[in-house]
C-alpha cells in the first residue's frame, strides 16, 4: 500500500500549509464522522515563526492520526447483535447524544417544527396502507407504521436524519445488519420527540426531557461478550467482501447450520470441524455437495476471519471430504450435433412477438450457441445493451444489467447469422428495455409474500432450461443451458481460433499474467467470429 506523507509547506505569501490524504479503507467511516472525505487540510497564516508552524503541524497531524487509528480499530471490532430491549436502550443513548449534539447549533423553532413536521407527513404518511386510508379513525396512534414492510422503506431517512452511522463510529459501535436495522427502528419512534425537544430548547425551554424516562436499561448478555457466532463472522465477511447474491443465498444455510453447532468461532478446532463435516453427508445431502460447497464456504470464511485477526486458526481448511467417482458416459459436456440441431429447429419455430418466453427460447440458444456465453448473462440483456460499430454489431455483458460471474463487463461480437434471422428488428421492438423478462413483474412484489432470491432473468434461464429437457435432452451428465459454452469452444478450436479470442469471447480469465497483455478488442472478436461456421438445422 502506498502511503501519501504529509509535508509541511511555506506558500509564497508566507502562509504554511499541508494535506493529509485520508486513506481508503475508513474514507466513508472518516466522512461520516469528520464530513471530509478524501483528506484534511492544514493553514497557518503570516505571520508566523517556522517553529510555531511545525509545532501546530505536529499537533494537527497528531490528531487526525488518532482519528485514524480510532476508525481502524473499530472496524477490526466483530459486529454485535442487538436484543429488542439493548437496541431500544442504545436508542436512549442515542437521543441524549443527538440532543447534545444539535442544541449548540443556532437554529430557530421553526426549523425543528419542519423537521418534525417532515418526518412525520413526508417520510412516513405516505406509507399509510389502503386499510388506514378508507378508515382511519380505527388506527389513531398510527400504528401501521411499525409494519416490517413500513420499517424497512423509511429506514434509510430515518439513518441519514437521526445521523446513526455518526452516532456508531464516535461510541465505537460495529452491529450486525440486523442488529443495526433494529437499532435504527428503534431510533425511529424517538426521532419525533428529539425534534420536539430542540424545538423546546429554541424557545427556551429547559424543562426536565420526560422522553429519557422511556428508555430501558442495557441488559449485558449472561455470557461474557467474547463469543463470535460463526454466522456473525460470515455477516463481518460479507460486508467487507460484498459477495454476489447468489453466494450469499447459498452458503447462508452452511453458515447458520455451524453457528449453531459451534458456540464460538474462535474456538473451533479440526478435531471438532471433521467429524461435523463428516456427519453432514446425508441422503438427502452427497458428499460432493459438503466438499464442494459447505467445506468451500467454510474455508473462505476462516480465511478471511484469520486475516483480520478475528479468529486464529482456519479448521476446515484441511479437512478431507472423501467422493465417491462418478461413472462418466459421455465423452464431452458439450452437445453432440443431433442435440444441438434439435434445439436449435425448435428455437426457429418460437414467435418472438409473444411471451417472455417465446422470446428466450427463440433467440438465447442461438446466442449461447454463437458465443459461448453463460445463458444467464443472455437473458438479461436489454436494448440498449446491442451495439453496433462500423458494420458489425455486438452484445455488451455488464454487471449493470445483472450477475456477472467475474463481475468485468466484456463485448461479444454477434454472428452474422444471427443479425439475417432478424435478430435486430426483434431488438428494436424492445426499444432499449428487457429482451427476455418483464420488468414490471421484476419490480412488482405482492402484499404478504418476499421478494424472489433470483432474478427475472435468471428465471427465465431456469424455465429455458426445463424447455430444453422437454425436446428429449435428458442426459443428466449434460447441462441444458450451460453445454453451449463446451460446444461453442469445442467448435472454435477445431477451426483454429486463437484460443485467445475463444476466452475472450466466452468470458474465460486468461491462464497467465501474459496473455492479459494481449487482451483482443472487440473488432478482432468480430473477426474471428466471422470465420465461424453457421449451425445447420436442415
Amino acid at each position: 500500500m502506498v502511503v501519501l506523507v504529509a509535508k509541511l509547506k511555506r506558500t509564497t505569501t508566507g502562509a504554511y500549509v499541508a494535506r493529509k490524504v485520508i486513506p481508503k479503507d475508513i474514507r466513508s467511516d472518516y466522512a461520516a464522522r469528520y464530513g471530509m472525505a478524501w483528506e484534511e487540510k492544514f493553514y497557518l497564516g503570516h505571520p508566523a515563526s517556522q517553529h510555531e508552524a511545525k509545532a501546530r503541524f505536529g499537533e494537527w497531524l497528531a490528531d487526525i492520526e488518532m482519528r485514524i487509528g480510532k476508525l481502524r480499530a473499530s472496524r477490526q471490532q466483530a459486529p454485535e447483535p442487538l436484543t429488542r430491549q439493548n437496541a431500544y436502550a442504545l436508542a436512549g443513548v442515542w437521543y441524549a447524544w443527538f440532543i447534545a449534539r444539535q442544541e449548540k447549533d443556532i437554529c430557530t423553532p421553526g426549523h425543528w417544527n419542519a423537521l418534525a413536521n417532515s418526518l412525520m407527513w413526508d417520510i412516513i404518511r405516505p406509507h399509510a396502507p389502503e386499510e388506514y386510508e378508507n378508515r382511519p379513525e380505527d388506527d389513531p396512534h398510527w400504528d401501521w407504521q411499525y409494519d416490517v414492510e413500513v420499517r424497512a422503506a423509511i429506514r434509510p431517512t430515518i439513518a441519514t436524519d437521526a445521523q446513526t452511522r455518526t452516532f456508531l463510529i464516535e461510541h465505537g459501535k460495529s452491529l450486525t445488519p440486523d442488529a443495526n436495522n433494529l437499532f435504527i427502528d428503534a431510533v425511529a419512534g424517538s426521532l419525533y420527540s428529539a425534534f420536539v425537544r430542540l424545538e423546546n430548547i429554541a424557545r427556551g425551554n429547559y424543562a426536565s426531557d420526560g422522553t429519557l424516562a422511556w428508555f430501558p436499561q442495557y441488559e449485558r448478555p449472561a455470557e461474557p461478550g467474547h463469543r463470535l457466532g460463526v454466522k456473525a463472522l460470515f455477516e463481518a465477511w460479507a460486508k467487507a467482501v460484498q459477495p454476489a447474491t447468489s453466494t450469499i443465498d447459498r452458503w447462508s444455510a452452511v453458515f447458520n447450520a455451524a453457528d449453531e453447532h459451534f458456540p464460538d468461532a474462535a474456538d473451533i478446532e479440526f478435531a471438532g470441524a471433521k467429524p461435523w463435516m463428516n456427519g453432514l453427508i446425508t441422503e438427502e445431502r452427497s458428499a460432493h455437495t459438503v466438499a464442494t460447497v459447505w467445506k468451500t464456504a467454510l474455508k473462505t470464511l476462516f480465511a478471511w476471519g484469520m486475516a483480520e485477526k478475528l479468529v486464529k486458526s482456519n479448521p476446515f481448511r484441511d479437512v478431507r471430504i472423501s467422493v465417491p467417482r462418478k461413472n462418466v458416459e459421455r465423452e464431452t459436456k458439450a452437445f453432440s450435433q443431433d442435440e444441438a440441431k434439435v434445439i436449435l429447429a425448435a428455437a426457429l419455430t418460437c414467435n418472438d412477438r409473444k411471451s417472455f418466453d417465446e422470446r428466450a427460447r427463440r433467440w438465447v440458444p442461438w446466442i449461447c450457441a454463437y458465443s459461448g456465453a453463460r445463458a444467464g448473462e443472455i437473458t438479461q440483456l436489454r436494448g440498449i445493451d446491442i451495439l453496433q460499430r462500423g458494420n458489425d454489431y455486438f452484445a455488451r455483458l455488464t454487471p449493470s444489467a445483472g450477475k456477472i460471474k467475474t463481475r468485468n463487463a466484456r463485448t461479444i461480437p454477434l454472428h452474422e447469422h444471427l443479425v439475417s434471422q432478424g435478430f435486430l428488428e426483434f431488438v428494436d421492438r424492445a426499444k432499449g428495455g428487457p429482451l427476455f423478462y418483464d420488468v414490471e413483474r421484476m419490480t412488482a412484489s405482492p402484499p404478504g409474500k418476499k421478494r424472489p432470491r433470483q432474478s427475472a432473468a435468471e428465471r427465465t434461464r431456469g424455465r429455458l432450461g426445463a424447455w430444453v429437457r422437454s425436446l428429449g435432452i435428458t442426459d443428466l451428465e449434460l447441462s441444458p443451458n450451460h453445454a453451449w459454452r463446451h460446444t461453442f469452444k469445442a467448435q472454435a478450436a477445431r477451426i483454429g481460433m486463437d484460443e485467445r479470442y475463444s476466452d475472450a469471447i466466452t468470458g474465460h480469465t486468461p491462464p497467465t499474467t501474459g496473455r492479459t497483455y494481449t487482451k483482443p478488442i472487440p473488432e478482432d472478436l468480430a473477426e474471428a467470429i466471422r470465420k465461424f461456421p453457421p449451425y445447420s438445422v436442415g
